[in-house]
C-alpha cells in the first residue's frame, strides 16, 4: 500500500465498506488516513450514503478518530444542491429527518406530501423510515411530471449483517408503477466525481479512487479517467471481480499500510 501512497497526491475515498461498517472503523482505516496526513496527501470522502448531512458525517468520522474537516465529505446531496439551487423549484424530498432539515437550512424549497402536485422535483434518498406512503406519493409525484432524482442507484450497501437494501431498491419500486428517467446524483455519475476532483485540486493522473463497489466507485472512477483501488472489505469479493467487466487499476485485501 505504501507504494500507492507515494505515487498519488490526491485520494477520493468511499466510506461504507472502506473506512467503516455500520459507522464503526474497519481495521487499518485510521492508520491509513494518518499516513496520508503524515505524507501531506490530499483526501476527500465520497459516499453515496445520504441518510445524514455532509457535516454530520464529518462529526462521525472525527468522533471515531478519523481526521476530517467540514469540506472533506461529499455526498449526492452536494450534487443535488449544486444542480437545483438556482432554479428554486418546489421539491418533494423523501429522506431522513436529519437530511430534510439540512435541505431546508440550505434554502431549498421543500414541500410536504399533500402538495405533491406542485412538485417539480422529487428527491429520493434511502432511509429506514421510508414507508408505503412515501412510495405512494413518490409514484404519484413522477406520474404528475416531477423530475426524479436519486441519491444513488445502489441496490444494496454493506453492513456487518450483510448487504441490505439501499436507495436503488426504492427507485426500482417507484419505476414499477411509473416508468420515468432517473437522474442519479451519486456515484458513478461524472458530476459527483467532478465535485471531488475540483475539491482536491490535483491533476487527474495523480488522483486515486479507493472503493469497495465495482459498479459505483470503480466504474465512476474509470469513466472520469482516474486510477482506482478496489478493497475487499465491503461489497465485493474476488469472485465478483472475475465475473465483472469493470476493472480496477489495483486490488487490495484491505487498507493495511
Amino acid at each position: 500500500m505504501i507504494e500507492l501512497i507515494e505515487k498519488y497526491d490526491g485520494y477520493i475515498i468511499d466510506l461504507d465498506g472502506v473506512i467503516y461498517l455500520d459507522k464503526k472503523p474497519l481495521s487499518y482505516s485510521k492508520t491509513f488516513i494518518n499516513t496520508l496526513i503524515k505524507k501531506n496527501k490530499n483526501y476527500v470522502f465520497l459516499t453515496n450514503d445520504s441518510t445524514l448531512s455532509p457535516s454530520q458525517y464529518t462529526k462521525i468520522l472525527n468522533r471515531e478518530g478519523i481526521k476530517c474537516s467540514s469540506n472533506q465529505v461529499i455526498t449526492p446531496i452536494n450534487n443535488f444542491i449544486e444542480t437545483i439551487r438556482s432554479k428554486n423549484k418546489k421539491t418533494l424530498a423523501f429522506c431522513s429527518k436529519e437530511l430534510r432539515k439540512f435541505l431546508i437550512k440550505e434554502g431549498l424549497n421543500i414541500i410536504n406530501n399533500k402538495n405533491y402536485k406542485q412538485a417539480k422535483n422529487l428527491l429520493v434518498s434511502g432511509n429506514k423510515d421510508f414507508s408505503y406512503d412515501d412510495l405512494m406519493y413518490s409514484s404519484l409525484c413522477v406520474q404528475n411530471g416531477a423530475k426524479l432524482y436519486a441519491t444513488s442507484i445502489d441496490n444494496s450497501y454493506p453492513t456487518k449483517m450483510g448487504n441490505v437494501p439501499a436507495t436503488g431498491s426504492i427507485i426500482a419500486a417507484i419505476l414499477k408503477t411509473h416508468d420515468t428517467r432517473v437522474i442519479n446524483l451519486g456515484k458513478p455519475s461524472k458530476e459527483i466525481f467532478k465535485l471531488a476532483i475540483n475539491k482536491l485540486k490535483n491533476k487527474k493522473n495523480k488522483i486515486l479512487t479507493i472503493g469497495d463497489n465495482l459498479n459505483t466507485d470503480i466504474q465512476g472512477s474509470n469513466d472520469s479517467g482516474i486510477d482506482s483501488l478496489l478493497v475487499l472489505t465491503g461489497k465485493t469479493n474476488m469472485k465478483l471481480v472475475k465475473e465483472s467487466k469493470t476493472n480496477p487499476t489495483y486490488i487490495k485485501k484491505n487498507l493495511k499500510v
